[in-house]
């Protein structure tokens, strides 16, 4: 199970958009259960980053869908759900469709209530016991609480909500946005272009012996 986290607007469903459509370029059957983005607006985006164009043509559009069919999954729900009924649909995902990674955005979103943190230590376990289980992968998307600056970079210790979330995952990455350097860029400032425009850190890697930071471009 790896925990996808960052601040609100930082470009977690973004990135793991991006890292979906490639777990598809490998082969591998996805499923997303997005809780915040209606299925058609997620298949768009992932067709914009897979042809690497704002305005792909119907010609694109086509291939994704082709490219796609038999290996994506989407969730179509909105809103509050119940950990349980989710938990049920993955079950069957996983044992009749194949899936072997799922997206679940956000914690939020199935456990209610931000201070309910029986709630969500109670539904992360039982999210790995069942990654663990069905020998599948699950990536939590996460909201980090609010820092001081939004300039700063939060780290797994700033994950919202009960700190049992990190502790019983296997992966933590944080997704952060420079805003900073967006908004100079913005006001026509001299940019230095080797500083990252964004950053996914890994600080936690329960089984991997790499933790660090990616700069994004």
């Amino acid at each position: 199970v790896s925990l996808w986290m960052g601040i609100n607007g930082h470009g977690k469903s973004l990135v793991t958009s991006q890292i979906a459509l490639d777990f598809l370029h490998q082969g591998d059957r996805v499923c997303i259960a997005s809780f915040e983005m209606k299925p058609r607006a997620t298949i768009a985006r992932m067709v914009r980053q897979g042809f690497g164009t704002h305005q792909p043509s119907a010609i694109a559009v086509d291939a994704f869908i082709t490219h796609a069919s038999g290996k994506l999954w989407l969730y179509d729900k909105m809103g509050q759900t119940d950990p349980k009924h989710l938990l049920a649909i993955m079950r069957y995902a996983r044992r009749k469709l194949g899936i072997n990674h799922f997206f679940v955005d956000s914690i939020m979103k199935v456990v209610k209530g931000e201070d309910d943190y029986n709630g969500q230590k109670e539904f992360v376990n039982i999210i790995c016991d069942f990654a663990q289980d069905t020998d599948c992968h699950v990536h939590l998307i996460h909201h980090s609480r609010k820092l001081g600056d939004e300039n700063d970079v939060p780290g797994k210790m700033d994950a919202k909500g009960s700190g049992a979330i990190v502790d019983q995952i296997d992966q933590s990455f944080t997704v952060w946005r420079n805003k900073r350097k967006e908004q100079d860029r913005q006001k026509g400032k001299e940019i230095d272009e080797t500083i990252p425009d964004a950053l996914i850190v890994c600080d936690k890697n329960r089984h991997g012996e790499w933790e660090g930071r990616i700069g994004l471009y």
